[in-house]
């Protein structure tokens, strides 16, 4: 076995689906079948891009390379298969990939890697030809048919539906469920629905089923995934239905992302009233101005925006609240900015993931930085300090606010090199735990926890006692 390898390990390999099929394919470079790798001692290499729906679909074809009898390592030069699974969000994603890519091809050309498989949004952006002819990738595989993996690696062919049914791993303490695929938007900066389709539901019974056999097999958390997971529809129920009845099956739940024209109160009540969801809300607003989420194409106002937030904060006093914000989008007035640092204030989001705009081929709003109305840099740079600093300080004063109270918190990672812990409250916050270095608590462990001191971005907090019995909620 080659160095860093891990044993294989092996989990059955489900039934595919029945119906469906495939949108917005990249044709692959030939047959499967004439690229598989035989004999033991075999080792892959997955190395993943991008946001949570990304880390899924690996986890899925991790099941699919283990299965067939490959032991998993951390380093391109110690694989026989090298899968990349990318993100197109950003402009630079594929100069990222390239040069990964350039990395894999140059250890192809001495024999150290055998074959290549490229997937993600990459795969399925039109770059994705140029990219398998420059640096000879065998097989490139979009998002809506990752199962063609398993022929690569030598398993039977799979046939499936736009939603996988291929299962999460049993037995982890924590595991992501996707319950739906695509999105119908259109919104100016995103090339999401271009790479990942339009939006396709799995069944309501399907999704259960699945949460119900993870449960039994040892999971603890479930996080339901979707572009618009809360756009989510089956059989005239609607999301809210669905996360409450994984609710009474799974001991923690919690959901992303979500969308503010999907997102209705009763869900944001049954945030609140539930004992198993984490009382945590990311709801993407991307701008303050009612006159750029016009140009945004985003399907609400302010307003409406701000009255969602004004029923969560009743509906689950202490829970945490993130967005995420777009500042320079092409157009953008120094009044519009003006807007969203007003709805900063009045939203006093806990987090938020800031970006400075970045053109994406064939978006509207790439052709609107073409056409010469691009912020400049200077500008946009002080745009994004001025919103990143009213977040951080808003959210330094409501996590200060929990210093010298008890929670229970979830131990979601082990022991990092800094000794600590990271966890998670009830309330939704991320908690670094300093611990008894001789017997620290394992992912999926509960702990009482102190909490001693607070950043912008976490809680700090010292270990009281571990609970060896799930929480009584």
């Amino acid at each position: 076995m080659k160095k860093g390898a891990r044993p294989g390990r092996s989990f059955p390999v489900f039934p595919a689906a029945t119906g469906g099929g495939a949108a917005g394919e990249v044709v692959s470079g030939g047959p499967a079948s004439a690229v598989r790798l035989e004999g033991a001692g075999k080792t892959a290499c997955i190395r993943t891009f991008g946001c949570q729906m990304n880390v899924h679909d690996s986890d899925r074809m991790r099941r699919m390379v283990l299965d067939a009898g490959y032991a998993e390592v951390q380093a391109y030069e110690d694989a026989d298969i090298v899968v990349l699974n990318t993100c197109y969000v950003r402009e630079n994603a594929v100069d990222r990939v390239r040069g990964h890519l350039g990395e894999i091809n140059r250890l192809k050309k001495e024999g150290r890697v055998k074959k290549v498989a490229l997937t993600g949004c990459v795969g399925a952006a039109d770059e994705a030809g140029e990219l398998q002819k420059q640096f000879n990738v065998d097989l490139v595989l979009g998002t809506h048919n990752t199962y063609e993996l398993a022929e690569f690696v030598g398993l039977p062919t799979m046939a499936e539906t736009y939603t996988p049914e291929l299962p999460g791993t049993e037995g982890e303490h924590s595991a992501f469920v996707t319950i739906m695929t695509g999105c119908n938007y259109k919104c100016s900066y995103c090339i999401v629905p271009t790479v990942r389709g339009r939006m396709v539901c799995r069944p309501f019974e399907n999704v259960v089923s699945e949460v119900e056999r993870l449960v039994a097999g040892g999971t603890k958390y479930i996080t339901l995934l979707g572009q618009t997971v809360d756009a989510w529809r089956g059989d005239g129920l609607r999301f809210c239905d669905l996360l409450l009845r994984v609710s009474e099956v799974a001991p923690r739940v919690s959901f992303t992302t979500s969308h503010p024209s999907n997102m209705e109160d009763r869900t944001l009540r049954l945030i609140g009233e539930s004992d198993t969801i984490v009382k945590r809300l990311h709801l993407p607003v991307q701008s303050g101005s009612d006159r750029m989420l016009g140009i945004m194409h985003r399907g609400y106002r302010s307003e409406r925006y701000r009255r969602k937030i004004e029923v969560f904060r009743g509906a689950v006093p202490g829970g945490t609240l993130s967005t995420d914000l777009i500042i320079g989008h092409p157009g953008e007035t120094e009044e519009d900015h003006e807007a969203t640092l007003s709805l900063v204030e009045d939203c006093a989001f806990d987090s938020a993931y800031v970006f400075k705009y970045s053109p994406r081929r064939g978006t509207e709003g790439a052709r609107m930085f073409e056409a010469g109305e691009a912020i400049p840099e200077n500008v946009v740079q002080r745009r994004f300090s001025e919103v990143l600093g009213s977040i951080e300080k808003n959210a330094l004063e409501r996590n200060r606010s929990k210093v010298g109270g008890e929670e229970e918190v979830f131990i979601r990672h082990g022991v990092s090199d800094s000794g600590r812990v990271i966890g998670e409250t009830w309330s939704g916050h991320a908690v670094y735990l300093s611990c008894d270095a001789v017997a620290p608590p394992a992912p999926g462990d509960y702990v009482r926890a102190t909490i001693t001191s607070a950043g912008p971005h976490a809680l700090y907090a010292s270990q009281r006692t571990l609970q060896t019995t799930e929480p009584d909620r």
